[in-house]
């Protein structure tokens, strides 16, 4: 007789997850968190191109996250003209306590635009980035992606880190 499916899940988290769980105080331990600002520019290409920059505001919470907010004053090709973009992602870097060197982080969350006083658009956005020293001070980025067409983004980045303490 077969295991049922229950025993078979039982059995993999217990030999997959739970070991993941147990290591996880030590790994997040040592990961920095604090705050960032920085600055940026996006091209949005589409039927009707956006381009725009502005300001970003993120706080890290350890476990490799950041929680990153940004509005971008800009333009639409075509008859929308000016108006504001705002974005609301949850990152996950993959060496968030990188000092030197390149980090590379996946970002997803959501987008809208307001045209001309107007309410514009929403769509989810989706895209891969690249940083410099992503646990330093301060460092350069590039992202592409997808929300609201291709999106292309380059700014930098303020840090202020603090290692994690272990309770």
């Amino acid at each position: 007789m077969l295991p049922s499916p229950a025993v078979g899940i039982r059995r993999w988290v217990s030999r997959s997850v739970l070991p993941l769980l147990a290591a996880a105080p030590g790994i997040t331990a040592q990961e920095p968190r604090g705050m960032e600002a920085g600055a940026a520019a996006v091209v949005l290409f589409s039927q009707d191109d956006f381009r725009g920059g502005g300001l970003l505001v993120a706080v890290r919470p350890g476990s490799g996250l950041r929680l990153e907010a940004g509005l971008f004053p800009g333009d639409r090709a075509g008859p929308e003209g000016t108006g504001l973009r705002g974005e609301l992602t949850l990152g996950y870097l993959m060496a968030p306590a990188r000092p030197t060197g390149l980090g590379l982080y996946g970002r997803g969350g959501v987008a809208g635009e307001s045209l001309d006083g107007r309410s514009g658009s929403g769509w989810l956005v989706l895209g891969l980035g690249l940083e410099s020293a992503p646990g330093g001070p301060s460092g350069w980025f590039i992202e592409a992606g997808a929300g609201g067409g291709f999106r292309l983004a380059v700014g930098w980045r303020r840090r202020w880190l603090h290692p994690r303490r272990r309770s």
